[in-house]
């Protein structure tokens, strides 16, 4: 094989490789993973992934100790303690038979170098038993700060559409 061509086999893998781990690694993405948690952990399948306790920890996980909630009835509103809003979280999982969440239009903005402002429309499908689901559209905006090396959720903003 000619060397110019073993060079290319080579070098371009690599740097593929390389810019994919930059990308991956990128602020955004961090944001859009920890939207992605908070998103994963509201919602509930038959065949979901974690028990309702998990998912509440998970979410406080995720929670800055000034966590704030901004939101139509009948979500809860204001500053919630991250453990109130774990528990909130797993009585709402024990209470429906499943939820789904889809998401459009995501966008990451960066106001300043410790803030991150992720904005989505979702769309909320909640089922309380077989035959009575609910449906609600929002214009959702959630507010990060950077503590340390992590993004904690500061504040929900949840209008409806």
């Amino acid at each position: 094989m000619k060397l110019w061509l073993k060079i290319i086999l080579i070098f371009v893998p690599a740097v593929a490789a390389t810019l994919f781990v930059f990308w991956r690694l990128s602020p955004e993405q961090a944001i859009i993973k920890r939207a992605e948690v908070l998103f994963t952990s509201l919602e509930k399948g038959i065949l979901s992934a974690g028990t309702p306790r998990e998912k509440a920890r998970q979410f406080r996980e995720l929670l800055s100790p000034q966590f704030t909630i901004h939101a139509p009835r009948p979500l809860p509103s204001g500053l919630i303690a991250p453990a109130m809003a774990a528990t909130l979280l797993e009585e709402f999982q024990n209470g429906v038979l499943s939820s789904k969440i889809a998401r459009e239009d995501q966008t990451v903005s960066f106001p300043d170098e410790k803030e991150a402002i992720y904005e989505a429309t979702i769309t909320a499908e909640v089922a309380h038993t077989p035959s009575a689901r609910q449906v609600f559209r929002y214009r959702c905006r959630l507010q990060f700060e950077k503590s340390g090396r992590d993004w904690l959720l500061l504040e929900i903003v949840l209008t409806r559409i």
